[in-house]
C-alpha cells in the first residue's frame, strides 16, 4: 500500500526527503515550496481580513477572498497531487532506468532506454506544471505583500521566496532532465516553455528584491524614529534650568518628528498639513506612556475638580473629559511637558488648564509645562503665517482700515469696547470675519482657549495697541 508522504510527520516526511532516495525526489520538493507559499499566503489573508482590522483593509476584502478561494479549492490541492504524482512518476522512471541498467540483450536494452526516456518525458512535463503553479503563487504573494496586514510582511516575503523556490528548482528539473533527449520537436517545445518560465521567474526575482529593498529602508527609518524619541525623552528631562527658547526648541524638535515620521505615526492616513499632527496624546504614546482619558478624575485637597494627572513612576497619564475641548488639548500638552521637562515629579495632578495662567505667578516647574504646552500647540511659523493670511498684515494695529475691516467701524469707536492690548488680541484670537473673508478663528483652529490664542498672539509681537 502506498504510503501518502503528506500525511507524514513533518520530521518523518523530511527525513525520506534528506534519506538519498529518489523518492520523493526534487519534483516533490519544488511541489512542497509551493504549498508552503499557500498556506503562508492564507495565513496573511485570515490576518488581513479579521473583522477588527477591516477598517485599514476592507478595500482589498474582495480581491482577497478570490486569490484565498483559488488557492484553496484549485492552486493548493493541484500541489498536493503533484506533489505525490512527481514522486510516484519519477520512481517509475527510475524502475525503467534499473531495468535498462540490468539487461545484457543490447536490443532490449535499447527499447528499455525509450522507455525510460517516456517515462523521464512525464516527468519533465510535472515540474513545467508546478513551476506554472508557483508562478501564480509568486504573484499572489506579492499583492498580499503589498496590499496585506503589514506586520505579516515576513510570512508573505517567505511567501514569494517559498513560491520562487519551488519555481527556480523546477526550472532546474527541467533543463537537467531535457540533457538526456536528442534535439526534436518535444524538446523545442520544452526548450520554449523553459524559457517563459525563465522569463517569469527573473521578473519575479526582481520585484522580489525590490520588496526587500523596501522592508531594509522601513527598518533604517524605524530606527531613525524609535532613536529620535527615545532622543526626545532625553533632551532637558530633569534640567530645571531651562530658557523659554530650549522648550521651545524642544516642541519643534517634536514638531518636526511628527511631520517627518508621519507615515509610521498615522499608517491609515497621514494628517494633510502641520495642524493635523499636533496632537499630545500621540507623543505621549509615542514616548511609552499609558494615556487615558476619563469622565473624571476627581477633586484635589482644595476641592477644585482634578483636570488631569501624570505619574512618572508607572508612565501613566490621566486627562478628564469633564471640561470643554480645548481645555482637555492644553491640559494634555501641559502633562506632556511635565512628562518631558521634570524627572521630580512622581504623582502629580493639575487642576483645569486652558493656557491662561501662562503669565501669572506658578511655579516654575507648572509655568515650564505651561510654555511647552503653547509652543507644541501653537507654533510660531503656523501662527505667523495664518495670522497674516487672515489680517493681511505682520502686526495688527488699530487704524482707520483696519478698524473697518475688522468691526466696520472707526478707531475711535473700536477703542471704546477695546481697552487694551489684551482686550485687542482676545478679539483677534476669535475673530472669524475681517474684510469680508469668513474663516475659522485662530483659537478655534488651534483648539486651544481665547485667552491662550491671545497670549501667543502677543508673544510672537503680532499685536500693537
Amino acid at each position: 500500500m502506498e504510503i501518502d508522504l503528506l500525511e507524514l510527520p513533518t520530521k518523518e516526511l523530511m527525513d525520506k526527503i534528506g534519506a538519498g532516495s529518489h523518492k520523493p525526489g526534487s519534483g516533490s520538493a519544488a511541489a512542497l515550496n509551493g504549498i508552503l507559499s499557500c498556506k503562508l499566503i492564507l495565513t496573511v489573508i485570515e490576518l488581513t481580513l479579521d473583522p477588527k482590522r477591516v477598517k485599514t483593509y476592507g478595500n482589498c476584502s474582495k480581491e482577497f477572498s478570490e486569490i484565498k478561494s483559488k488557492i484553496g479549492e484549485t492552486i493548493g490541492p493541484r500541489l498536493e497531487e503533484l506533489f505525490k504524482e512527481d514522486a510516484r512518476q519519477f520512481d517509475k522512471a527510475i524502475q525503467k532506468r534499473i531495468e535498462r541498467d540490468n539487461e545484457q540483450n543490447q536490443q532490449v536494452k535499447n527499447q528499455l532506454q525509450e522507455n525510460a526516456l517516456l517515462e523521464l518525458k512525464k516527468s519533465t512535463e510535472l515540474p513545467i506544471e508546478i513551476a506554472d503553479l508557483c508562478i501564480e503563487l509568486a504573484k499572489s504573494a506579492i499583492i498580499v505583500f503589498n496590499k496585506g496586514f503589514k506586520a505579516a510582511r515576513g510570512d508573505s516575503g517567505v511567501a514569494l521566496s517559498s513560491a520562487l523556490s519551488g519555481l527556480t528548482g523546477c526550472l532546474s528539473i527541467i533543463s537537467l532532465n531535457l540533457q538526456s533527449f536528442p534535439k526534436s520537436i518535444w524538446t523545442d517545445k520544452i526548450k520554449i516553455k523553459r524559457n517563459t518560465l525563465r522569463k517569469e521567474y527573473e521578473l519575479l526575482t526582481t520585484e522580489n528584491v525590490k520588496l526587500m529593498n523596501i522592508l531594509d529602508e522601513e527598518a533604517d527609518t524605524k530606527n531613525d524614529f524609535l532613536a529620535e524619541f527615545v532622543e526626545i525623552r532625553k533632551m532637558f528631562f530633569g534640567n530645571s534650568r531651562l530658557k523659554d527658547s530650549d522648550i521651545e526648541t524642544l516642541a519643534r524638535r517634536i514638531q518636526n518628528a511628527l511631520w517627518t515620521y508621519q507615515d509610521l505615526i498615522w499608517p491609515t492616513g497621514s494628517p494633510i498639513n502641520l495642524l493635523g499632527i499636533l496632537k499630545p496624546e500621540k507623543v505621549i504614546q509615542l514616548l511609552k506612556f499609558a494615556f487615558h482619558k476619563v469622565d473624571t478624575l476627581g477633586v484635589n485637597e482644595s476641592n477644585e475638580e482634578i483636570a488631569g494627572i501624570i505619574n512618572n513612576q508607572d508612565f501613566t497619564i490621566h486627562i478628564s473629559l469633564m471640561y470643554a475641548p480645548e481645555v482637555v488639548n492644553f491640559t494634555t500638552a501641559h502633562e506632556l511637558g511635565h512628562a518631558l521637562l521634570h524627572d521630580q515629579i512622581e504623582l502629580h495632578r493639575d487642576i483645569p488648564l486652558d493656557g491662561s495662567e501662562i503669565a501669572k505667578n506658578r511655579s516654575i516647574v507648572e509655568r515650564q509645562a505651561d510654555k511647552f504646552a503653547a509652543y507644541f500647540l501653537m507654533p510660531s511659523k503656523t501662527v505667523k503665517q495664518l495670522f497674516q493670511e487672515f489680517f493681511q498684515t505682520e502686526q495688527f494695529q488699530i487704524n482707520e482700515n483696519t478698524s473697518r475691516m475688522l468691526a466696520n467701524c472707526s478707531p475711535a469707536e473700536l477703542r471704546k469696547t477695546i481697552r487694551d492690548q489684551r482686550d485687542l488680541s482676545r478679539l483677534i484670537a476669535k475673530c472669524e470675519f475681517y474684510n469680508i473673508r469668513p474663516f475659522r478663528s485662530l483659537s478655534k483652529i488651534f483648539n486651544v482657549s481665547v485667552e491662550a490664542m491671545a497670549i501667543r498672539l502677543e508673544e510672537l509681537d503680532l499685536i500693537k495697541y
